[in-house]
């Protein structure tokens, strides 16, 4: 099965922001080298912050209350914790080679559960549910689904047990679709597929109402510039649960539900017709996704369609995107895609060579079988000619013995009347 939910930090950080990825090779598998490298990724967060900054307010202005320097040390810690902890756990994505990575995640859960169990300490809150859903998708990526699922359940719980007013806020409701889908994919893998369809369904409704709520009307079109992060966090998140929705129902060998589900979210791609790099992302994933589920029900032609589109996507972003979070997905997308369009079109080239010999064979024995009817048709015409001419010999040679026969007769009478 393939890895196909939604990225559960897609939840963003607190206001709603989303949580960004930055580049980590991990060429050295030491948990030493992993800890500092979560040295320089704080910094590289903290400098983009400075840069985001409002400019300073005018001098007759009255100056903005300074920020207490508690909120400045949590702030910090936060900070810290959701990128040397859970950014770099998300990284690991092969434990059997980097064994000792594999333990260092183990290491930060722990830590992560030791804050959690502080945070429950008090009353809920969008931080304590995040922290939970944080949890649930590292207990995910080191494999232990079943565990996982139970700690998604308890991240579901934490969103729903916030005020109304907080809940209904787009950053909590995307929290809410990642937990539905983490559960769906934690059931796929227990081989739960009729369970895990209930669950992505219901991501895909919360990240529809999302994407209604701020995407363009019908006739509209998308205003000039960057895509509205708003519309770049919810059209990515509709066009990946559409993706997952179809890979949970082709598990329920429902292929031609999942081809209408792939179809929708390739239509929304469509008529979204300008996307951000999340959104590129996204999309070329659905696709990919499509063009399998088309080559195993034998249409190859439309396969290399959908999966030429997504290599195109790929090529095209990370040729123009500065980010090298995002050049090194879509190397990844692009390098798994060329295997699976160099196969099909060899294979689509072998059927097309083989359909061409086998008209050619079929034309050779067409053109012989006409040659032979024809040589046929004149053998029997010829056959009918000299019959034709036999019977016409034997008919006069039968009139002129008749006329002789009369002939010889006519005499014997004459020779007796005299």
């Amino acid at each position: 099965m393939r890895q196909n939910e939604l990225d559960a930090a897609r939840a963003g950080g607190q206001n709603g922001n989303r949580m960004r990825f930055f580049p980590s090779p991990l060429q050295h598998p030491c948990r030493t080298a992993l800890y500092g490298m979560a040295g320089l990724f704080l910094l590289s967060s903290c400098e983009e912050k400075e840069t985001e900054a409002p400019a300073a307010p005018p001098a007759e202005a009255p100056a903005p209350e300074a920020e207490p320097v508690a909120d400045k040390l949590a702030e910090t810690k936060e900070a810290l914790f959701n990128q040397a902890v859970y950014v770099l756990g998300q990284k690991v994505s092969n434990p059997e080679l980097f064994p000792e990575l594999n333990s260092t995640v183990k290491d930060m859960l722990e830590m992560m559960q030791a804050y959690y169990a502080e945070l429950q300490k008090g009353a809920p809150s969008e931080e304590r549910a995040r922290m939970a859903l944080q949890i649930a998708s590292t207990t995910r990526d080191l494999g232990a689904y079943t565990k996982a699922q139970g700690e998604y359940e308890n991240a579901l719980a934490e969103c729903e047990s916030l005020p109304e007013d907080i809940r209904n806020t787009p950053a909590v409701q995307r929290m809410l679709s990642s937990c539905q889908n983490g559960i769906g994919l934690c059931l796929l893998y227990q081989n739960k597929a009729a369970e895990a369809l209930q669950r992505y369904e219901a991501a895909m409704a919360v990240d529809e109402a999302l994407y209604q709520a701020v995407a363009p009307k019908e006739g509209e079109e998308l205003p000039p510039g960057d895509v509205e992060p708003d519309l770049s966090c919810a059209a990515t998140d509709l066009l990946d649960s559409y993706r997952c929705l179809g890979d949970c129902q082709r598990a329920t060998d429902d292929p031609e539900e999942a081809l209408a589900t792939y179809t929708k979210g390739k239509e929304l791609g469509e008529r979204l017709k300008r996307l951000s790099s999340d959104m590129s992302i996204a999309y070329a994933k659905l696709l990919t996704s499509l063009g399998n589920l088309q080559n195993t029900m034998n249409k190859p032609q439309e396969a290399m369609g959908a999966w030429v589109m997504a290599a195109r996507i790929c090529q095209s972003l990370n040729a123009s995107s500065p980010k090298l979070e995002v050049k090194a997905e879509t190397k990844r997308c692009y390098d798994a895609l060329v295997p699976a369009i160099n196969s099909v079109a060899q294979k689509l080239q072998s059927d097309q060579q083989a359909a061409e010999q086998k008209a050619a064979e079929e034309k050779a024995a067409a053109e012989k079988a006409a040659a032979e009817a024809a040589e046929a048709e004149k053998a029997a015409a010829e056959r009918l000619a000299a019959e034709q001419a036999a019977q016409k010999a034997a008919e006069e040679q039968a009139a002129a013995e008749q006329a002789a026969q009369q002939a010889a007769e006519q005499r014997v009478r004459n020779r007796r009347r005299r």
